[in-house]
C-alpha cells in the first residue's frame, strides 16, 4: 500500500465521521487547487509587471523591469486578423542578400532612419530600443515572477515552448514601432536569411540572384553588411570580430562563444547544411521542434537542451557567433541586428509546418492559452495569447521564398556532425 494511503487510512480511524467529512471537502478542495496550479497556461498581466524583481542569466544578476510610468493605462486585447483588414495586401519580407540597386538604398535609409529615431526617444518610452531591450530581459532572466504561486516561480521565454511564439509576437511589434516611427505603414522588416549558403541556379536575364516570381536564390549566410556601417544607427560596436571578416560565413554549429576556429565556406557550408537538417527537416514531433512544456507552477526552465531543435541549434549558434551582447538575453536585443536575425527564426518556424509529415504546432490548451504583454506602436499595453498568432497572414506579413531547399537535399551529404 502507498505511504500516503496507509497515512490517510490511520486518519480516518482515528477520526469521527463528522471530522472525516469536513477531511475529505479540505482535501477536494487542497487536490483541486492543486490541479489548476499544474495545469493552466502562463498569463502575465499588469500585476506581473509591477511585481518584477531583479533577474539572472549566466551568474549576473539583472536590472529590466520596465517603469512605472508605463505601467498605467488600458490593456487592449490584440486581435487576429485586424492588421490584415486594415491593410489587406500582405506586406513581404524579403531576404536581406537580395536586395539591390534602388530596392536596397531605399530600404537601408528606412531602416537606418527608423532605428535612428528609436534610439532618439526618452528611455523611458516603450518604443526605445533601450526599453525594447528591457522587456527581452525582464521576459528572458526570470525578472516576472508567476502570479499568486508560492515559491515565487518566475517566468522565462527561453528553452521552452514559448520561445517561438513570444519571440514572433516581439518582432511583430518592434516591426510596428519602426513603422509608426517612419509613418509607413507598408514597412517591412526584411530577414537576415544565415541558413541558405548555397546560390541556386536561378537567375534573372542579368545573371543576377535577385527577387523574382520565384523568390530569392542567393546564398544569405554572410553577416547582412548594411549592419556593419559604424556611422549608421544600425550599427552595434559590441560585437565579436566575426561579423566583420570579409567572406566569412556564419557558423551555425558553434557550440561555444569562445570556440577559437574561424570556418570558412568549405567547412562551414557543409556543416551549417547538417545543422538545419537536423533542425527542420528531421524534427516531426511538436516537443522537439518547440521544447519543453512550460505552465503555472513549473520551475524557470534552465539547461539549453530543453528548448526546441530550432531555438537550440541554429539560433543560440548565430548568438554565439555574433557575440558580445548577443550572447545574452539580457543585451542581445541592444544590437539592431538581433530583429531581422529573428525574422528569420519565425520564417523557418512558417517553413518547417510546410514540411508536411504532421509537422503541427502543440494542440495543448494550457499553450494555447498562455497569455503575454507588449506595448505597440502607440505605447499601448497589448495583451495577445499564443493561439492568437499561429498564421502569420493574420500579423498582415508574409515571407518572400529562398532556397530552402539547400539544407532540405542535406539528409544524403557525407556526415559533417560537430566533433
Amino acid at each position: 500500500m502507498p505511504t500516503a494511503v496507509m497515512y490517510l487510512s490511520v486518519i480516518l480511524l482515528e477520526t469521527s465521521v463528522q471530522e472525516v467529512i469536513l477531511l475529505i471537502h479540505v482535501l477536494a478542495f487542497s487536490t483541486s487547487h492543486w490541479v489548476c496550479v499544474q495545469s493552466a497556461p502562463i498569463v502575465i498581466t499588469r500585476t506581473t509587471l509591477r511585481n518584477c524583481i531583479s533577474g539572472f542569466v549566466a551568474g549576473e544578476v539583472t536590472s529590466c523591469c520596465p517603469p512605472d510610468i508605463n505601467l498605467n493605462g488600458p490593456i487592449v486585447d490584440f486581435i487576429p486578423r485586424r492588421d490584415r483588414i486594415r491593410n489587406p495586401r500582405l506586406r513581404v519580407r524579403k531576404a536581406l542578400q537580395c536586395l539591390s540597386g534602388h530596392e536596397l538604398e531605399t530600404y537601408t535609409q528606412k531602416l537606418q532612419r527608423g532605428y535612428k529615431l528609436m534610439r532618439a526617444l526618452p528611455q523611458d518610452d516603450p518604443r526605445s530600443l533601450f526599453q525594447q531591450n528591457q522587456i527581452h530581459c525582464a521576459y528572458g532572466s526570470g525578472a516576472f515572477m508567476q502570479d499568486g504561486i508560492p515559491g515565487n516561480l518566475t517566468v522565462d521565454i527561453h528553452s521552452n515552448w514559448h520561445f517561438l511564439p513570444w519571440h514572433r509576437m516581439f518582432v511583430y511589434f518592434h516591426e510596428k514601432i519602426l513603422q509608426k516611427l517612419l509613418n509607413d505603414h507598408k514597412f517591412s522588416l526584411h530577414f537576415w536569411n544565415f541558413d541558405n549558403g548555397v546560390n541556386a541556379n536561378e537567375t534573372d536575364s542579368y545573371g543576377e540572384h535577385r527577387h523574382g516570381p520565384r523568390g530569392c536564390f542567393k546564398a544569405g549566410h554572410f553577416f547582412p553588411p548594411l549592419y556593419n556601417d559604424n556611422s549608421s544607427s544600425t550599427f552595434h560596436v559590441n560585437r565579436s570580430i566575426r561579423p566583420f571578416i570579409p567572406n566569412l560565413p556564419v557558423d551555425l554549429s558553434l557550440r561555444n562563444r569562445n570556440e577559437p576556429p574561424l570556418r570558412f565556406a568549405d567547412v562551414a557550408v557543409p556543416r551549417n547544411r547538417e545543422v538545419m537538417q537536423r533542425a527542420m527537416a528531421a524534427g516531426t514531433i511538436p516537443r522537439d521542434f518547440f521544447g519543453i512544456d512550460i505552465k503555472v507552477g513549473t520551475t524557470r526552465s534552465i539547461p539549453l537542451s530543453d528548448g526546441g531543435s530550432l531555438e537550440f541549434l541554429p539560433h543560440n549558434s548565430v548568438h554565439r557567433w555574433i557575440a558580445g551582447s548577443s550572447s545574452s538575453p539580457a543585451t542581445a536585443t541592444k544590437d539592431p541586428v538581433f530583429y531581422t536575425f529573428h525574422a528569420n527564426v519565425d520564417r523557418l518556424w512558417h517553413v518547417w509546418e510546410k514540411l508536411g509529415m504532421n509537422r503541427t504546432a502543440p494542440a495543448d490548451p494550457d499553450w494555447l492559452g498562455a497569455q503575454f504583454l507588449f506595448w505597440d506602436e502607440n505605447k499601448v499595453l497589448r495583451r495577445i495569447k499564443i493561439g492568437d498568432c499561429l498564421n502569420i497572414e493574420d500579423f498582415g506579413y508574409t515571407y518572400e521564398p529562398v532556397n530552402d531547399a539547400n539544407w532540405m537535399d542535406s539528409a544524403n551529404s557525407p556526415d559533417t556532425s560537430p566533433p
